[in-house]
């Protein structure tokens, strides 16, 4: 709110001359046509922004880049990307980053809490990471992601299983054949080869775990996009 009110004479200012600005709080991006204009504007806001306002340009986030830059455009955990249809919203590498590092933890197999809390602190996290971000297009990532994070799970309850005799046992109550169910639960594979196997795919299946509290996120921000594009 403070940035707001004291970088309205900024905003006016670059309004009054024609400068494309697009603002929030104390994040700007000063848009122009070519790399040259870019330069010229980017010194003409720090001068304003030094001699007028006795405000600190930033070197860090203050230069001159493409919005189409991959790795260099940052705005609001945002970037922009370019195809055959033209420019689209996508959330920036390092933003995928830190949330897919965040899903790790939260599904971390050494918590020793219930699947089913894991699976709440899961879907709290990931909701509202998606109705921030779900104006980007992301929908290969999701899906993406929501295989890895049920894999992650089925490791997660197979550790706690814990012993050969309640992971056999339990995985005929799944419905595994019993000599499949001896040879997978006396099995010395570690925890994340078994997670991906046949085996723990056809007893703890995505529906189980749908019912058991798993958050179906890609479902979430399909129905947020439709919302989005068509009200």
């Amino acid at each position: 709110m403070l940035a707001n009110i004291y970088l309205n004479e900024f905003d006016q200012e670059m309004k009054g001359r024609g400068v494309n600005v697009i603002r929030y709080a104390d994040d700007i991006v000063v848009v122009a046509k070519s790399k040259r204009a870019a330069t010229r504007l980017l010194e003409t806001c720090r001068k304003y922004l030094e001699n007028k306002l006795r405000l600190q340009m930033n070197p860090q986030k203050s230069k001159v880049v493409s919005v189409v830059a991959r790795k260099h455009f940052k705005f609001l955990g945002f970037a922009l990307g370019k195809n055959g249809n033209g420019l689209y919203i996508r959330a920036h590498g390092q933003s995928l980053a830190k949330a897919k590092r965040k899903l790790k933890e939260l599904t971390s197999r050494s918590q020793g809490r219930n699947v089913r809390q894991v699976m709440e602190k899961v879907k709290a996290y990931i909701r509202g990471w998606i109705g921030y971000f779900y104006v980007a297009d992301m929908k290969r990532t999701l899906q993406s992601w929501s295989e890895w994070v049920r894999r992650r799970l089925r490791m997660y309850i197979w550790k706690q299983w814990k012993k050969p005799k309640t992971k056999v046992q339990n995985l005929k109550k799944l419905g595994i054949p019993e000599w499949q169910a001896h040879q997978w639960g006396n099995s010395r594979l570690g925890y994340w080869r078994v997670a991906g196997s046949p085996v723990l795919s056809r007893s703890i299946t995505n529906e189980k775990l749908v019912q058991a509290g798993y958050y179906d996120f890609p479902a979430q921000y399909e129905h947020l996009r439709k919302l989005h594009l068509y009200g």
